[in-house]
């Protein structure tokens, strides 16, 4: 890097350091810019449906302006903060109502909402690792980004605790005759300087290694009454499903980066999970942000402003 991209870059995160998440609610609000999907729209799909072939798209922010970086981070944490408060939503409006004004949440208020927020993000006086911070905001692009697919039936939010163990992601969706399948997804961000083939590499051999286990304990949280019959029905035949890599299930690897993508980045998949190779069995998804560091930790930040 140049010393003139050098110092453009700093200056640009000196930039979004300063914002606060008024001006950022504010700068969504005047450009209509309220979804993730405004700020990064699909840049490449290779849509073609083949045997031993991953199917993938892109979505790829380049250059994004201060303004538009604290934008995203606004629309992503009051989006993460809503999921997480659930049904105590008075506790959000709190959140919100104090992180926006740039006021404290006085005691004992503060402690019941920084239950909320620890379990991801830490505290301003013991923070997450940043390892959990940027992998915590991969697994959120990506089910922001696929959650309101027409196809897609089921597909939880990410989980509530960056140390559980277990799947990062599934869903539940139909294909194009209307039956349903399931799609195990494993989510990996590359955030330094090593190859993104190391991350994805590594995501492979997690669906190959632990993908049964992770099915066997998504499987066990489909209870009556939860769900409709039907899909209680589809998802007792998924853990035999998945042994026997049938067309019933599929797996995907999303991958949140700051660096540019190769031409080709899924192009190892089919042969790291050779039992699914039926057409529509494989998929990827690449997102990539150049200043994925300094959105993650502005999204942290907001989530801290009141605390």
């Amino acid at each position: 890097m140049t010393k003139a991209k050098a110092s453009a870059k700093q200056e640009a995160a000196t930039a979004l350091a300063a914002l606060t998440p008024a001006q950022s609610e504010e700068y969504a609000q005047t450009h209509q810019h309220l979804s993730i999907q405004d700020y990064l729209p699909v840049t490449f799909h290779d849509g073609a449906a083949k045997a031993s072939k991953c199917e993938w798209s892109s979505h790829i922010a380049a250059s994004l302006i201060p303004e538009e970086a604290g934008a995203l981070a606004w629309v992503l944490i009051d989006t993460m903060m809503q999921v997480r408060f659930g049904p105590a939503i008075s506790l959000y409006d709190t959140w919100r109502e104090h992180t926006l004004a740039g006021t404290k949440i006085p005691a004992p208020g503060n402690e019941t909402i920084a239950a909320f927020i620890e379990p991801v993000f830490g505290l301003p006086s013991k923070p997450k690792s940043e390892d959990h911070l940027h992998g915590h905001v991969g697994e959120w692009l990506w089910h922001l980004l696929t959650k309101d697919n027409a196809a897609v039936r089921v597909q939880p939010d990410p989980k509530g605790d960056v140390t559980d163990a277990g799947a990062d992601g599934f869903s539940i969706y139909e294909n194009t005759a209307g039956a349903l399948r399931f799609r195990l997804w494993e989510s990996k961000k590359n955030t330094g300087t090593g190859p993104l083939s190391t991350s994805l590499s590594t995501a492979y051999k997690q669906l190959a290694t632990s993908g049964q286990r992770y099915v066997a304990k998504i499987v066990g949280t489909f209870t009556p009454g939860s769900y409709d019959d039907d899909t209680l029905s589809f998802m007792a035949k998924v853990p035999a499903a998945w042994t026997q890599g049938d067309e019933l299930v599929g797996a995907g690897v999303t991958l949140a980066t700051h660096q540019p993508l190769p031409d080709k980045p899924f192009k190892k998949m089919s042969e790291k999970l050779p039992l699914l190779d039926k057409p529509g069995q494989l998929r990827g998804l690449a997102t990539s942000i150049s200043c994925y560091d300094e959105l993650a930790k502005t999204v942290r930040r907001y989530a801290w402003t009141a605390l």
